[in-house]
């Protein structure tokens, strides 16, 4: 069964620790700023939103599950003024396979989504962000961004980013852009140079780049995420 989160003319600031289907209903002028941990689940999880006038939901998702798992976001941005924004971090190991499909559409005028997907993918594992952000027909003067950025550790290990943009509207603000690369050599011998082994140089660099979501959670769940990205590491 899903968990609801409705909103009218009201505030919220939710942290939420291994969550199932979610649906979320912001009516008008309400925030919602949600902070989504998963560390054990290792189910599907489906995500969807409505966005209504002037209202504005802030998403941060932090997967460091050491499961395969796939995530289905779709975001409706059904009132004008509505304001999305998605930040989503992971880390594969092993043979763990991990896709992440997330849209946002733009059903009225003067609406923003931004979208950001960071991802490390280690041994045999892989990444997959893909997603498509539609702006409609007479949405005139919305605003939409989506970039990804996955670092590949290892020979066996990959990432894909797919990002889409659907514009059927000329008065518009729209761009995407997707880097998918390997680890820097000259990073790690770097690191190596200072007397770090090869796993404990790859273990540093991942903490560095993964590590700044975790000060969007309470001191407990900052604490799961650095000890999950230390083992998956």
């Amino acid at each position: 069964m899903s968990e609801k989160i409705v909103l009218n003319h009201e505030e919220k600031d939710l942290e939420l620790l291994d969550i199932k289907d979610l649906e979320i209903s912001l009516k008008e002028d309400s925030f919602l700023r949600l902070r989504i941990l998963n560390i054990n689940s290792k189910e599907n999880i489906k995500i969807t939103a409505e966005v209504g006038s002037n209202s504005k939901i802030e998403v941060i998702y932090a997967d460091f599950s050491d499961n395969d798992s796939n995530l289905d976001v779709k975001m409706d941005l059904v009132g004008e003024g509505a304001y999305v924004d998605w930040k989503l971090t992971t880390l594969t190991h092993h043979e763990n396979k991990k896709v992440f499909d997330v849209s946002f559409n733009h059903l009225k005028p003067n609406t923003i989504s931004y979208m950001d997907n960071y991802g490390v993918s280690k041994d045999k594992s892989s990444i997959v962000f893909s997603g498509c952000n539609h702006i409609f027909e007479h949405c005139y003067k919305s605003e939409t961004k989506q970039n990804a950025k996955i670092i590949v550790f290892d020979e066996e290990a990959s990432g894909v980013a797919s990002p889409i943009l659907k514009i059927d509207e000329n008065d518009v603000k729209a761009s995407h852009g997707a880097v998918v690369g390997q680890l820097n050599n000259d990073h790690m011998f770097y690191l190596m140079s200072r007397g770090l082994s090869q796993n404990e140089a790859k273990q540093l660099i991942t903490l560095g780049y993964l590590k700044p979501i975790s000060v969007h959670f309470s001191e407990e769940n900052q604490n799961k995420i650095i000890d999950a990205i230390r083992w998956l590491s």
